[in-house]
């Protein structure tokens, strides 16, 4: 099979054939000229932006005998063999996400590079590592090998353990811009033979979403079944819409046209349109006439806040849209609650209860603001309420009342289980937590990422049926940032030197003084902390 699809044909192999990306590739070749190289580098962003691409040229250059101004030559040995180069090792993290695969890694990082200077290792979503890898690849990420250089790639960084972060030169890669998608699609139709129109170049650029990839994707599919891309061909093939049909959509709802609107959602629906392109597009064009609108660049009915309210309402359906529920149907009732019928029509569609006193005209205009103010107000998810000091304070004290280093010890092997088997909802609200106490019926938790303990607290009731569902048992969690956790360590071995005893203390009841016992400080601390040394003064 000699064909290659264009997104691989025409993948960059160098720095300068890289599109969008110039504040990364000018600090990578500044550090490459000036010999100052990373041994551990994360790339971070949307999919198809070059974030792989990137690490394979980074990877080309440091092992090229005579770079040029930061760059790989392509013309030596080293770059002539790159593809087949044993020493550039790429990972997909997706497939080989295990504790297992990444000590093999480890291993194989003291073999020397066999003809390289350096041995560089490439773990694709790295993300998608268990949490048992992550830490075995800690110590290693750290100081690694001075022939040994790690590039990780990943496109959910907010997965990725702060402990990783930490030891990574970060860089975040951007949605590429539509005009520099324009441009790479015009030198592939040139450079394959392919006709095209500019205003369809344009309208896969914008499919695209900021991913050349998936630009060059959709015209490769494209190519294959029209001698010339067209906005028809797009439409047929693909499923979009214009924008000049967007704008009709906007100005039928701004006159009031109910017809127009109903006939329009369902063309959309006999065309198969993706709704997201079509709320997507919908939302561009309510932030353009929303602005036109304040500069007094357009007559129109709806105001400011109309146009707000309804980016608004659009942007909902994508982010809480019901599988089982037929989008535009949600989209139409959202379109049509703009449109302000006339009260000859009311009278026609609607029998009144004659009993009922008659609105005035002023009255119903009225009546329809607030019933859309309100209905605004209501979609508004409300805040959980915040959590309170004295239920934090509260945890702290009854799981320090029957902590031992036992229960600890097997909470901790849970946990670190649970993680890997949780669902991503779940993950991606407890990574970077560690148990650091445990006693029978309560845990205490460190969260490492600032702040983020209000939020693991207010969904504690969510986290602890979850994981009583894996430990086949119920406890009560608290979760607390760093800071907290050494004051309350410091607080616990104080209150002992003072000879307090702690008492289990009801949630619901305000919370009471510990009463004075003798203690064997050093024992009974060093068997709640899990730390080989406590020193106290």
């Amino acid at each position: 099979m000699n064909y290659k699809v264009l997104y691989r044909k025409y993948r960059p192999d160098s720095f300068k054939n890289l599109v969008g990306q110039k504040h990364i590739i000018n600090i990578l070749k500044n550090s490459i000229k000036a010999q100052k190289i990373s041994h551990a580098y994360l790339f971070s962003g949307p999919r198809g932006t070059g974030k792989t691409s990137t690490a394979r040229i980074l990877a080309k250059s440091v092992n090229c005998l005579n770079p040029e101004e930061g760059t790989a030559c392509g013309n030596c040995a080293n770059c002539q063999s790159f593809s087949t180069n044993p020493d550039i090792i790429e990972i997909d993290a997706a497939s080989n996400n295990g504790v297992d695969e990444i000590r093999e890694l480890i291993n194989n990082v003291k073999i020397m590079p066999t003809t390289s200077k350096y041995k560089v290792y490439i773990i694709d979503e790295v993300h998608m590592l268990s949490q048992s890898a992550f830490n075995a690849l800690l110590l290693t990420l750290e100081e690694p090998p001075e022939h040994v250089i790690f590039i990780l790639a990943t496109t959910n960084l907010e997965s990725v353990p702060i402990t990783i972060l930490s030891r990574c030169q970060k860089y975040d890669f951007k949605r590429i811009t539509t005009e520099d998608i324009i441009e790479r699609l015009k030198y592939v139709c040139q450079s394959e033979a392919i006709e095209y129109e500019e205003n369809a170049l344009k309208e896969i650029a914008l499919l695209s979403d900021g991913g050349l990839r998936d630009a060059l994707s959709i015209l490769d599919q494209l190519s294959k079944n029209a001698s010339k891309i067209t906005m028809d061909i797009i439409t047929n093939e693909i499923g979009t819409i214009s924008n000049q049909k967007i704008e009709e959509f906007i100005v039928a709802i701004d006159q009031n046209d109910i017809d127009q609107v109903e006939n329009q959602i369902e063309e959309l629906k006999n065309i198969n349109l993706n709704y997201k392109v079509f709320i997507k597009k919908m939302i561009e064009s309510l932030g353009k006439r929303a602005i036109k609108y304040l500069k007094n660049d357009v007559t129109s009915r709806l105001s400011y806040d109309d146009y707000k309210n309804m980016t608004l309402e659009l942007n909902e359906i994508i982010n809480k849209i019901n599988v089982s529920v037929e989008p535009y149907s949600l989209i139409e009732m959202i379109l049509l609650s703009y449109i302000k019928t006339n009260s000859s029509n009311n009278s026609d569609n609607n029998v009144e209860d004659n009993n009922k006193p008659s609105k005035s005209e002023n009255q119903v205009i009225e009546q329809v603001s607030h019933d859309k103010e309100t209905n605004v107000k209501e979609s508004v998810k409300k805040p959980i309420p915040k959590i309170k000091d004295n239920f934090i304070t509260t945890r702290i004290n009854n799981c320090f009342v029957n902590a031992r280093k036992d229960y600890l010890k097997n909470i901790k092997e849970l946990w670190q289980n649970y993680e890997t088997k949780a669902t991503s909802q779940i993950r991606g609200m407890i990574s970077d937590t560690i148990p650091v106490t445990a006693s029978d019926e309560y845990i205490i938790c460190v969260t490492t990422i600032k702040h983020k303990d209000q939020e693991l607290n207010e969904n504690v009731n969510f986290i602890e049926e979850d994981f009583a569902t894996y430990a086949q048992s119920k406890y009560k969690m608290v979760f607390i940032d760093e800071e907290t956790w050494s004051l309350e360590k410091t607080k616990y071995i104080n209150n002992l030197q003072s000879g307090y005893k702690y008492e289990i203390i009801d949630e619901k009841s305000p919370i009471k003084d510990e009463k004075k016992e003798n203690l064997s400080i050093e024992n009974i601390a060093s068997d709640i902390f899990d730390s080989e040394k406590i020193e106290i003064e």
